[in-house]
């Protein structure tokens, strides 16, 4: 594995951790995707000893010569934070102190060894103070933020549950961080349902049950991110729930984090669902346009992309589910203006004192960004038998209620909210909606539409409680995501994300 100039690296001896800083988050993430693993196996062999990986963006220290060499060496980071060489001037050139078969014995220390965020830990490089908070997140994040050791403990385990990429596994890598910062002693393992799977098949074929059982039960905080992965896996199951028991009356925490709610995934044992629901049970839904919007500018910032205002507002709109795939569209962006700059022949310096070194990314690049059959957006004309079929599974309003005269509250609301999608997403003007509605007049329709524009505007927000969802959602939650599903399987009849609406 050679990253060139991509990354530094610095071990820190007294604590067993090897830093690795790289100059944005995508060089993080494809680092932390394809060689998290084997970053911390080859750590651990050269060392001699299991270690932890802690991966930081550090953009400042790569404004250095680009004809620096391409390969820095490792240097080795001191308690008290000086940095010096730890290579011996006597060695041979590129023999260093851990290099194999030279490796010194560990000095013996008085304090409990610590347990190693493990093998996935180079991925571990999201933190709850960089946490986007908004109405879809908020209890998650201050239940989060509790379970770190803010404020009154919460009492048994912490169970974070929503869709894919709604900011799960941020929450649970940033409650190990968080720990790992109060306390640095803490003996930390994060997981995913998977590795913990491989792990335990793994103790058990090599004859290593008890030293497996050693390690996970002797923890202070025990992070299982994907844990519907054990469903279905019954002797899995037990050996977890032996091991919850374990840490659990050691005084110890578990934070678990998963698509369904506990009682919603298949195949979880009664037992395990009852232990899950003895503690906290917290749910993140997909962000509202405004929670978007901050999130844009965050993941820009972060990556030193500068966006026109009214640009980040089209991104927000049109990117309606999980957040990946707002990282993924600033990726995407990012190499569509480097790729732009370079054909103008720029380069990577601005081309006078008054230009930006970085340019900002107005909307002809963001159109591009759309070009496209995988770009969100309408992939056929919407009808109105679509925007109705969809409506009426979001809310659990009948098709014949929404279309009759009965005036309970949650009918005249999913009514309202067919009447205003039709006119923003069809050409149909007012008098055919009022036909389409089975309505001899169309007066009741332009009253239908101002008044949930109104609700949609109004300074403080409507929230509404659906059949389908344990929580109340905003107005404009609700409306985003009806848009977004219509638009992206408005055409296909089958609809299956607009249950998530609720």
């Amino acid at each position: 594995m050679w990253f060139g100039r991509a990354a530094r690296l610095e071990y820190e001896d007294d604590a067993h951790r090897l830093h690795i800083a790289v100059p944005n988050q995508f060089v993080a993430d494809w680092i932390g995707r394809n060689f998290g693993q084997q970053l911390h196996q080859a750590a651990a062999t050269e060392v001699g000893q299991s270690i932890e990986l802690n991966l930081r963006i550090e953009p400042q220290r790569f404004d250095d010569d680009p004809a620096a060499p391409a390969k820095p060496p490792v240097r080795h980071v001191g308690r008290e934070g000086d940095t010096e060489s730890r290579e011996s001037k006597s060695a041979p050139t590129g023999a260093t102190r851990h290099g194999r078969g030279d490796s010194p014995p560990r000095p013996q220390r008085d304090t409990p060894q610590r347990t190693p965020i493990t093998a996935r830990s180079a991925a571990l490089r999201h933190d709850l103070d960089d946490f986007v908070v908004g109405p879809s997140n908020e209890l998650a994040y201050a239940a989060a933020c509790r379970f770190a050791g803010e404020g009154e403990p919460i009492g048994g385990p912490l169970f974070i549950h929503g869709g894919c990429g709604l900011g799960k596994t941020h929450l649970l890598q940033g409650i190990c961080r968080r720990i790992r910062r109060l306390n640095p002693d803490a003996r930390i393992h994060y997981t995913t349902g998977e590795q913990f799977t491989n792990d335990f098949i793994a103790a058990v074929r090599q004859n290593r049950l008890e030293q497996f059982r050693s390690g996970i039960r002797r923890l202070d905080l025990l992070a299982i991110d994907d844990v519907h992965f054990l469903a279905s896996r019954e002797k899995t199951q037990q050996e977890f729930l032996h091991s919850f028991d374990a840490i659990e009356l050691a005084g110890a925490r578990i934070v678990m984090a998963s698509d369904n709610h506990p009682r919603l995934v298949q195949q979880f044992s009664d037992a395990l669902v009852s232990r899950c629901l003895r503690g906290m049970v917290v749910q993140v839904r997909t962000p509202d346009t405004q929670t978007r919007i901050r999130i844009v500018k965050a993941l820009a910032r972060r990556r030193g992309i500068n966006i026109l205002e009214t640009a980040i507002a089209v991104l927000a709109s049109r990117y309606q589910g999980s957040v990946r795939e707002l990282e993924g569209a600033l990726t995407k962006l990012q190499a569509l203006a480097t790729l732009a700059r370079q054909r103008t022949g720029r380069g990577a310096a601005p081309m006078s004192s008054d230009e930006p070194a970085v340019p900002t990314i107005g909307h002809m690049l963001v159109n591009r960004l759309f070009e496209g059959p995988e770009q969100p957006g309408p992939t056929r004309p919407v009808r109105f038998e679509h925007i109705l079929e969809h409506v009426e599974k979001a809310t659990g309003v009948g098709r014949e209620q929404i279309l009759g005269s009965n005036r309970h509250r949650l009918i005249v609301l999913a009514r309202s909210l067919v009447v205003y999608l039709a006119r923003q997403l069809t050409t149909l003007s007012f008098p055919e909606i009022a036909a389409a509605m089975r309505r001899g007049s169309h007066s009741t329709i332009v009253t239908a539409n101002t008044r949930l524009q109104k609700q949609f505007q109004a300074e403080r927000p409507t929230f509404i409680n659906l059949p389908s969802s344990s929580e109340p959602v905003t107005l404009t939650e609700l409306i985003d995501r009806l848009r977004y599903t219509i638009c992206r399987h408005g055409g296909s009849g089958s609809g299956s994300e607009a249950d998530g609406a609720g």
